[in-house]
């Protein structure tokens, strides 16, 4: 009698799936091996029968028979959580995209299936922000496509899924003539491969005998389960608690640990595992009405089975365990500041390097052992930083990490890390601005060593079995049939006078002889990690010198007021003085804000301190720049009259292992004139001028720049204790206004005005003197109440007609300098030409 299949149901589609997931996992090995690059590390197949055996393990849970919408709700979330590397989730957006057109009919006709694989190829496509084919994409795509042209009898299911299992083998076999890198591996598409064995999977589950049997055995005791799956045995003597009780809270968004303590005292082998939209409880009790009173609190309750254990005699399923397994995690929330930083890493000691160097978060599952979109997510919810850039460091968890980030209702950004110490590379440099830091690693070389697993040709290079290989950047470039040969072509091909650190992990087959070569480089700083990795004998990364960089650093103080938006591209260092305000120090403009002291200082009666960085924060500054690549340092700083700020910088100076090229200039200056100083120093050094030219045309600026400004109360003068002559000047003037100027480094008193009326006129009438002299560019400034900014911008507008004057900005005031001032405003002046 001939078997004939016209519709598919829930529990049909339900053992399709299931024999799609043991198929695919019986060839998990055959697809790993399809690795394009002969190294030892190729998980298409482990990532996509992982992926799909989520599915499986909570089918075969399943105790009642489902409606269709209630199975493609169990299959979706399951696979999407389960979803591991790039083919995994692919894998899983093809399968939703075909249970997405089932949902709503409880009988599938081949007519539904025809127009699911439709949707299972778009979903594919859209999944990839760039589709390639010769890929699984093909292969879907081709599978679609000859199924909506189907010929045959489509009222018998056998028939067309051994069809499209036929179409899918050749479009496996044609991927080589797709994607030359196939071609010339000698291999076909791994995940193409795998999509075949997933509708060969679908196609035994109606015709292997010995499948069909299994499946039935699953479907018919409901009580059992898969041997993999944890039982627990009990006893009518041993039973303390009689019932077990299992339901789902229709909610996923609650403290779990709270929930959990709170029923925990009515019985034991409590299991509680939570995904964002639902929560599952299983827990064994005396008293189910009381854990349901307690549960439905906190959302609607759904599935529930209460039954006595005393009665079955029999195994019982514990629970899904979703609880994280501690093995899997290095967290330390202490790391974290504004930003957390989570890492994937292969193995327990690289993460504890991770956390040493100041990430928040690590989960071991990297090479051959990539994480779930779920693992991930019990990650992030450990962490307490609501910001978090994830780094997954291998391309196939890229994807994985990108739906989990989806996924979470924190503000994640995922950094498409390929390498292990890519990312580690990007925390250890967390402290630098992360767009330049993403720029930088451009220039950068990320080496990876092991040995090739069979014969193949990478473009032009020959590789056999045994050869030792380099990836440079993801792809192979050096071999050789000697280990530390190879490592000596690295060196002298990739490490060069532009190189400033060479970073090695050392795996657990490195050589001792061939690790010679990295303990006799001494031109380059190294950093040497005793990882002990897996199938990478080496993890190496040369970190380049920018290009772009200039040869001079240009470091100044925050006295200079400088601003981004002044600065605009260029390369400066800002160094803050101290601001006291009561007993607390604060950094300026670090850790208070020109609109927080303002605020502060024209609402309380408070007179602010100042205090110079310390010689230890230059020091850390000076290296830091020359670990980046700078050749020189130019810093510049406060006049020295004023501050000690340059006795600080001197010091560091002297304590710096290439002190003799930092030079350290009085700018005789303060605010936008020594603001200019460094702008000019800044465009200077980037145009590539020498520190010759560079300080000579800083002498020139100090002798010519002319800085004038009004203070509105002169109590801040006469407390400041170093305001040079002007405190002991303005005494007699108390009910006049002065007009003070920056001359010789320090400030004194350019003339008197009453009024305010009186001050500007006067302000106004210097602007025009300087400018019937030369040309000049201007400059405003204001610091306290919107009374100063409308000041300095009337100084500007004044100008407007004046063709001999070019205003350039206004500056802000600080709290270094306001701090001496109170509320103030006024201007700078810069001839042209000189």
């Amino acid at each position: 009698m001939k078997l004939e299949i016209k519709v598919l149901n829930s529990m049909r589609l339900t053992k399709l799936l299931i024999a799609a997931s043991r198929w695919l996992s019986k060839y998990a090995d055959v697809l790993n091996d399809l690795n394009v690059y002969p190294v030892p590390d190729g998980d298409t197949g482990t990532n996509m029968s992982m992926t799909l055996q989520a599915v499986e393990n909570e089918l075969i849970k399943l105790n009642h028979e489902p409606k269709m919408k209630e199975l493609v709700e169990i299959v979706s979330e399951a696979i999407l959580l389960g979803a591991r590397g790039n083919s995994g989730t692919i894998l899983s957006q093809i399968i939703q995209g075909f249970l997405s057109s089932i949902e709503d009919k409880e009988e599938i006709t081949v007519d539904d299936v025809i127009k699911a694989f439709g949707m299972a190829k778009e979903r594919a496509y859209q999944a990839v922000s760039e589709p390639v084919e010769g890929t699984m994409l093909t292969v879907i795509r081709r599978v679609a496509e000859e199924a909506a042209v189907y010929q045959g009898d489509r009222d018998d299911f056998i028939l067309f899924l051994v069809h499209l299992k036929n179409v899918a083998k050749e479009a496996v076999e044609e991927t080589p003539n797709l994607l030359p890198k196939l071609k010339e591996a000698g291999v076909v598409d791994a995940g193409g491969k795998g999509i075949f064995y997933v509708l060969e999977g679908f196609e035994k589950s109606v015709t292997d005998p010995e499948m069909l049997k299994d499946l039935e055995r699953i479907v018919q005791s409901q009580a059992k389960r898969k041997e993999r799956m944890e039982y627990s045995y009990h006893t009518t003597e041993e039973i303390k608690y009689r019932y077990c009780t299992e339901f789902i809270i229709e909610e996923g968004n609650f403290d779990l640990e709270g929930y959990k303590k709170e029923i925990m005292s009515y019985g034991d082998s409590m299991v509680c595992a939570q995904t964002t939209h639902k929560t599952k409880t299983h827990i064994h009790t005396n008293n189910p009405g009381q854990v349901l009173e307690i549960a439905i609190k906190y959302g609607q309750l759904n599935n529930i089975k209460i039954e006595n254990m005393a009665f079955q005699h029999k195994n019982l399923l514990l629970s899904e365990r979703e609880s994280k397994d501690d093995e899997k995690y290095i967290i330390n929330n202490e790391n974290s500041s504004e930003v957390a930083y989570f890492a994937i890493v292969d193995n327990k000691k690289l993460g504890e390097y991770y956390i040493e160097a100041g990430a928040t978060a690590v989960l071991i599952g990297g090479q051959t052992q990539n994480p779930s979109v779920l693992d991930i997510e019990e990650g992030i919810k450990q962490i307490r930083a609501e910001r978090i850039i994830i780094l997954p460091n291998n391309k196939n968890i890229i994807s994985t990490a990108k739906i989990a980030a989806e996924r979470s209702k924190k503000d994640i950004l995922v950094i498409e890390t390929k390498t292990m110490l890519e990312g580690y590379y990007l925390v250890k440099d967390r402290e630098e601005k992360l767009e330049t830091t993403i720029e930088k690693m451009k220039s950068n070389y990320s080496i990876e060593i092991t040995q090739a697993v069979r014969d193949t040709k990478v473009d032009e290079l020959v590789i056999n079995v045994g050869d030792y290989i380099a990836l440079v950047n993801g792809k192979i470039k050096e071999k050789n049939t000697n280990l530390k040969s190879l490592l000596d072509d690295i060196v002298r091909k990739y490490v060069s006078k532009d190189s400033l650190n060479v970073t090695v992990s050392y795996g657990k087959d490195a050589d001792e002889e061939a690790n010679k070569v990295f303990k006799e480089l001494n031109e380059v700083e190294k950093v040497e990690l005793g990882v002990g990795q897996e199938n990478y004998h080496y993890y190496i990364y040369i970190e380049q010198r920018d290009i772009s960089l200039p040869e001079i650093a240009i470091v100044t103080d925050s006295t200079s007021d400088l601003t981004p938006e002044l600065m605009g591209d260029l390369n400066i260092e800002i160094i803050p003085l101290k601001i006291k305000i009561g007993d607390t120090y604060y950094k300026d403009g670090v850790e208070l804000s020109k609109r927080e002291f303002w605020k502060r200082i024209t609402t309380e009666t408070i007179i602010p301190k100042t205090s110079q960085p310390s010689p230890a924060e230059f020091k850390e500054v000076y290296e830091r720049l020359f670990k980046k690549g700078y050749k020189k340092i130019i810093s510049i700083h406060i006049s020295s009259k004023l501050s000690g700020t340059q006795q600080a910088a001197r010091v560091a100076k002297g304590m710096v292992h290439k002190g003799e090229n930092i030079t350290i200039v009085d700018s005789k200056a303060v605010a936008m004139s020594l603001g200019y100083q460094v702008l000019e120093a800044a465009r200077m050094a980037k145009d590539g001028v020498s520190m010759e030219n560079i300080l000579t045309r800083l002498e020139q600026l100090q002798d010519r720049i002319k800085l004038y400004f009004v203070v509105n109360d002169i109590k801040y003068l006469e407390k400041g204790g170093r305001i040079g002559r002007a405190s002991s000047v303005i005494g007699g003037f108390l009910k006049v206004k002065p007009i003070l100027k920056l001359e010789n480094g320090e400030i004194s008193v350019h003339g008197k005005a009453f009024g305010e009326a009186g001050a500007f006129g006067q302000m106004e009438r210097i602007i025009k003197t300087e400018s019937k002299k030369t040309s000049m560019i201007l400059y405003t400034a204001w610091g306290g109440t919107p009374k100063e900014l409308l000041s300095a911008d009337e100084i500007k507008n004044q100008q407007e007609e004046n063709s001999k004057v070019e205003y350039k900005g206004r500056f802000e005031i600080g709290a270094t300098i306001g701090s001496h001032s109170g509320p103030v405003y006024g201007f700078a002046i810069i001839p042209k030409i000189m």
